[in-house]
């Protein structure tokens, strides 16, 4: 979305492939675009290990379906804060925290099934 209002794309490529992109220009430096997608990117290296580790911890029988699902939901509510913080430019130590709560979340979970299985 912010790329098409921007009109900002980050290759040829992109220009002619897509209604509504024949006029815009190859752009990489636009700040509200590079927030958004470094956002994004940021979310995806936190999320996908998170979905890795709460299926290890559901195969291998580890703790309770209340416990994971407590720590499915404070580790949703941070990573939602965190990206929302993270878009407006919010100054630390907000973004921090609220990224070491995921990171809690995840060592928890690691450390809960690593005692289980050893």
């Amino acid at each position: 979305y912010q790329r098409r209002v921007r009109e900002a794309v980050v290759s040829t490529q992109s220009t002619g492939d897509i209604a509504g992109y024949e006029g815009a220009q190859v752009k990489t430096t636009d700040v509200l675009v590079e927030r958004y997608r470094r956002a994004h990117l940021n979310d995806m290296e936190n999320i996908i290990p998170f979905i890795g580790l709460i299926f290890v911890y559901a195969i291998s029988g580890a703790g309770e379906a209340g416990c994971v699902t407590l720590v499915s939901q404070i580790f949703t509510a941070a990573r939602v804060l965190h990206t929302i913080v993270y878009l407006n430019g919010i100054r630390q130590p907000t973004r921090a925290i609220l990224f070491f709560v995921g990171v809690f979340c995840n060592v928890y979970l690691g450390v809960k099934v690593m005692l289980h299985l050893y």
